[in-house]
């Protein structure tokens, strides 16, 4: 909730607006005045606020009691639930929150989520705040420290009084006890450790809202001082929220690292899990919160442990590579996590990121050396994954991560025949490109993907612009389709790499336009001299007349440019 008040769709008068902003700002003189002048104290906004509402929240006590005075209805909620004590606990103002309990206000009051009068608190830090409802509006013990047994053994402290009745009443009680139990040689009994759960200070909000108790919500706001005063009134530091999260994974999946620490000291379970078996780690991972990660693991926290199938069987890897947190995903290699795990359906978080187009991921996960060709349950790889969703970016970086072409899912499929049948002309000549590649330099690199130095997609300018109009011409004009093929075997295609491009069609004289692409293919990756290349294929195939017009042609542009590269 903010502290908002302009108006969307203004439904006030316009001495009825003057009236609200008097309350808002504490211009006592003017509320006086229009009091007195019989205007309708209880006028809403658009919001359902009224002058109670912006005096509360604002702070200003001597207007509070004016309208008060004047019957503003105290209880009446904004569209929020929220009412006037709701609203000035919300915004910590302690004496507007005295003013309205003297008038009457239920101190017990919830907004449409469930909030209290100490969630409210809790939630925005307020601890001064928090001791004034513990200590003088509930009906309970605080159950403070100043209530445990002194140094002396068996007593209660005389500084234990606190001239609240209730607070009277439970030390005669205790001190009763523990003179009976001297009487008898028994030990005192130990103080209750914790609240009942009926206490109004551990009520939890709806289910809708997640079932949280204050402590709960402190936490995941990441209000140290207000749950340092909670846990010291003897709040549950272990409760559970209404999916099974307790404070820490609520602090660990806000990224609050003051409060993650302040939680590890009380103790609490550094790999309790919820009830989607997600881990606080796997929560500060799935919110891409590094450096709480890196905290959790360096206090023995698991950093493989896996979600249940609710959450898909998720490691912390897997949840940093569905989320994009590449920063998490250095942290988990740093500390020698597994980032090849198998969560639901054998997915791999390299599988993860690469059917998502997660592309800092995926360069994450490769430079830390994870394992590129794992098949899922289905037998696919990575490769498969980013190719079905056509996403070029991805596939690119696992091909030059070196990741196997060849492998076949469960149906016989490789990408490239995947990609075919798409009809995703770039991911179909990138996959050629990069088998061709790497049966050339007969290695697969595994390396950390740099596209600066090897890449799929873009052609060497000043390869391309000499080798462009030889390569179109040939293809469209001066070769016969036969030609074309036995052309491309000497290459060293394979029948797949030509059917996968045969798949595409582009009319009538289709081939002509494969063989164009074939030939762009070609020149990906020559080191040598592509204008000798090209006179050796076509010698090879019987082409010795078209072969020798093109080294004629050549010897003629390279002599013009006083160059001493001749074909001889």
């Amino acid at each position: 909730m903010e502290e908002d008040y302009d108006d969307e769709e203004e439904i006030l008068l316009p001495v009825e607006k003057q009236f609200h902003e008097a309350a808002r700002t504490g211009d006592l003189a003017l509320v006086d005045s229009l009091i007195a002048q019989k205007i309708n104290v209880n006028c809403m906004d658009e919001r359902d606020r009224t002058a109670l509402h912006l005096a509360a929240a604002q702070g200003h006590t001597d207007v509070i009691e004016s309208l008060t005075d004047a019957d503003a209805k105290i209880e009446v909620p904004d569209k929020f639930g929220m009412n006037a004590l709701l609203w000035a606990t919300w915004f910590g103002k302690h004496e507007s929150m005295k003013s309205l309990v003297r008038s009457g206000a239920n101190v017990k009051a919830e907004n449409k989520q469930g909030m209290t009068i100490v969630h409210c608190a809790a939630s925005r830090g307020h601890r001064n705040v928090l001791e004034y409802i513990v200590r003088e509006l509930l009906d309970e013990d605080p159950m403070d420290s100043d209530y445990e047994e002194d140094e002396s053994g068996g007593g209660i402290s005389l500084n234990a009084v606190s001239g609240k009745m209730t607070g009277l009443f439970s030390a005669a009680g205790n001190m009763m006890g523990n003179i009976g139990n001297l009487a008898t040689g028994k030990k005192g009994e130990e103080k209750k450790k914790t609240r009942s759960v009926d206490s109004f200070v551990e009520k939890k909000t709806d289910k809708a809202d997640g079932g949280k108790s204050p402590l709960h919500v402190a936490a995941e706001h990441g209000q140290v001082s207000a749950l340092e005063y909670l846990a010291k009134v003897k709040c549950n530091k272990f409760a559970r929220t209404g999916d099974g999260s307790t404070s820490l994974h609520l602090a660990a999946g806000n990224g609050h690292v003051d409060m993650v620490s302040k939680l590890l000291e009380y103790e609490l379970d550094i790999n309790i899990r919820n009830e989607e078996g997600k881990t606080p780690l796997l929560m500060a991972a799935e919110s891409g919160h590094a450096s709480i990660v890196e905290l959790l693991l360096s206090k023995g926290a698991d950093g493989n442990a896996q979600a249940n199938e609710r959450a898909k069987s998720m490691s912390a890897a897997h949840l940093a590579a569905k989320n994009d947190h590449p920063s998490v995903i250095k942290v988990l290699a740093s500390n020698k996590c597994n980032l090849n795990s198998k969560g639901m359906h054998g997915n791999t978080p390299l599988h993860v990121a690469s059917t998502l187009g997660h592309i800092e991921s995926v360069k994450t996960l490769l430079s830390c050396r994870c394992k590129v060709n794992v098949i899922n349950d289905k037998r696919r790889s990575a490769l498969h994954e980013a190719t079905e969703n056509g996403l070029a970016d991805i596939v690119e970086l696992l091909l030059v991560a070196g990741i196997n072409v060849q492998i076949q899912d469960k149906n016989g499929k490789t990408a490239l025949s995947m990609a075919a049948r798409a009809d995703n002309i770039t991911i179909v000549d990138m996959i050629i490109k990069a088998d061709r590649y790497f049966i050339k330099h007969k290695r697969r690199p595994g390396a950390i993907p740099d596209l600066n130095v090897l890449q799929f997609r873009k052609e060497d300018p000043d390869i391309a612009e000499v080798m462009r109009p030889i390569c179109y011409k040939l293809a469209h004009k001066q070769l016969a389709k036969d030609d074309c093929k036995r052309l491309f075997y000497y290459w060293g295609f394979k029948p797949e790499h030509i059917t996968a491009i045969e798949t595409q069609e582009t009319g009538k004289h289709s081939w002509k336009e494969h063989g164009y692409r074939m030939m762009l293919i070609w020149l990906h990756g020559l080191e040598d001299n592509p204008i000798k290349e090209l006179y050796e294929g076509l010698t090879n195939i019987d082409c010795n007349k078209l072969a020798e017009q093109i080294r004629a042609k050549e010897n003629k542009r390279a002599e013009a440019n006083g160059s001493n590269c001749v074909l001889s």
